[in-house]
């Protein structure tokens, strides 16, 4: 088994930069470049910065290009025997890259490591932003133009093992979907509830379920789960997150599996990372992931 390399450039704030510089910073900072077959990069524009008023999601039109694109280049990345690893981006790239996933292998599963619980829609979601939206949308549960593109729903609730989230008081408050909404398969537990029972027992849990389901999954990482103290370079930190021990006890399990299908990373805002420590970090725990399963 060796490993594919790609990164695809978006971000959904409707903005030029910000985490489109993502991938490039994490090429530099890093020696993943050495590490896989690298596929080079996926431009994925989201410049538009208005808010759609009939769907609430920030450059709306873009936003169902961008999934379009995504889902159809990132099938070509996706080969027997070969894992990949995507530098991203915003979290908005998981919903092309679910629907190329559910394309080319049918079930899957996602390990989901996110500060946020990621299941707005474009008219709850505070911002607009489509990396509000993201698992929501894997599920079924989003603008009907942006599941077109993905092709409907990728995901069951059973494929989930969301892991990290700070924000669900403030996510009810809003209006979002919850986890209890999808019943008792989608598995979920929020940073105090993974500090109870120990990182590695966690991930050695979500890597079980998985594979007691026969599911190939991700290891997704939105790096606001991590405490903006040890990561502030991401545009929507939230407090009392995991450290970088933790996020790398919570892996190792299942970054070993012979299920894992990669690891994507999100979120990460080169502009604000002015020493470059945080993409230098970044890059050596994702080094670590890959060399745990070569």
């Amino acid at each position: 088994m060796t490993w594919n390399l790609a990164g695809i450039a978006i971000d959904s704030a409707g903005i030029a930069g910000g985490t489109e510089h993502t991938p490039a910073a994490l090429r530099r900072l890093s020696d993943l470049g050495n590490l896989a077959h690298d596929f080079g990069d996926l431009a994925a524009p989201v410049h538009d910065p208005r808010r759609d008023p009939a769907t609430g999601i920030v450059g709306h039109a873009e936003v169902v290009a961008a999934t379009a694109a995504i889902r159809a280049r990132s099938a070509d990345w996706l080969a027997p025997n070969r894992r990949l690893a995507v530098l991203g981006g915003c979290c908005t790239l998981m919903i092309g890259l679910g629907a190329a996933t559910r394309d080319r292998l049918g079930r899957y599963g996602i390990a989901y490591v996110d500060g946020h619980l990621d299941l707005y829609d474009g008219r709850s979601s505070p911002s607009g932003e489509a990396a509000d939206v993201p698992l929501a949308t894997l599920l079924g549960h989003g603008d009907p133009a942006i599941l077109e593109a993905a092709g409907g729903a990728s995901l069951a609730p059973e494929g989930v093992y969301l892991l990290g989230y700070r924000d669900a008081l403030q996510a009810r408050g809003h209006g979002s979907l919850m986890p209890e909404d999808f019943g008792a398969g989608f598995r979920h537990a929020d940073t105090p509830a993974i500090r109870a029972k120990g990182a590695t027992r966690m991930g050695e849990a979500a890597r079980a379920h998985f594979e007691d389901r026969g599911l190939p999954f991700w290891l997704f990482l939105d790096v606001d789960a991590l405490d903006p103290a040890v990561f502030p370079a991401t545009d929507a930190p939230i407090g009392e997150g995991l450290d970088w021990g933790e996020l790398e006890e919570l892996a190792a399990p299942l970054a070993r599996s012979p299920r894992l299908l990669g690891v994507v990373t999100t979120c990460y805002n080169p502009a604000k990372d002015p020493d470059e420590a945080c993409g230098r970090r970044l890059g050596q725990f994702l080094e670590t992931v890959m060399r745990a399963n070569p």
